[in-house]
């Protein structure tokens, strides 16, 4: 997937069967968070011995937050029936609308999927969820070169941990930590993906730099990959 797809993603664009406890790396993200100064948004993405590769600037997360509001319009399917008769959707394996009796959120849906899939990207959908240490999209699904997701906390949420384990590996390929998001950003994952370990499958996992006593809760969000 190219690069540029991503940074203008403007252009194209867990519930709870999310579930499944895996290990966060707390002692590097503690001490990102003291070098952070409290109360300004940061993302911070690190290989898979804890070193930085990359933090962004005011500026780039700035564009990531524009590129989440993109995607969540693209992607948000709306009924244009407004008689209120009942109506049943039917998803596929990627959370997404494929067949109702309500054709106006069909082709919504169709419409914003081929959008995605003329620029070689694949989108699936995860439900809204809460979770006390970690979750991992779609139960544990593999997917090929995750490339981003959306990450939408109901509430501020002051540190965030996403990682990615390949397919056959135990430990991580790197982490993303963000924090001091009040709504939806878009994170890159190519670099904690495929930086370390190269192209492949993976799964995706959001945690807590500190879980102790403390609920976080997501709306709906999007991964996508290749």
């Amino acid at each position: 997937m190219k690069n540029r797809l991503w940074m203008k993603l403007s252009l194209v664009v867990f519930s709870a069967a999310l579930l499944v406890p895996t290990s966060i790396a707390k002692e590097t993200a503690q001490a990102s968070i003291q070098e952070t100064k409290h109360g300004e948004p940061y993302i911070k993405a690190y290989d898979a011995k804890g070193n930085l590769l990359k933090s962004y600037s005011d500026k780039e997360i700035a564009i990531l937050i524009e590129e989440a509001e993109e995607s969540d319009r693209l992607l948000a399917v709306k009924s244009k029936n407004n008689e209120g008769s009942p109506a049943a959707y039917f998803y596929d394996e990627n959370n997404l609308l494929i067949d109702s009796t309500d054709k106006d959120a069909v082709n919504a849906q169709k419409a914003a999927v081929a959008k995605l899939k003329a620029s070689g990207c694949s989108v699936y959908r995860y439900d809204s969820a809460s979770f006390r240490k970690h979750v991992t999209v779609a139960g544990g699904r593999y997917f090929k070169n995750p490339q981003s997701m959306t990450v939408s906390p109901q509430q501020q949420a002051d540190t965030l941990v996403i990682q990615a384990y390949k397919q056959g590996a135990s430990a991580p390929a790197g982490s993303i930590q963000l924090g001091n998001f009040s709504g939806s950003v878009h994170v890159p994952l190519v670099e904690i993906a495929q930086h370390t370990l190269g192209a492949g499958n993976y799964k995706i996992q959001l945690g807590h730099a500190n879980s102790a006593g403390h609920v976080t809760s997501l709306n709906s969000g999007t991964l996508y990959y290749q």
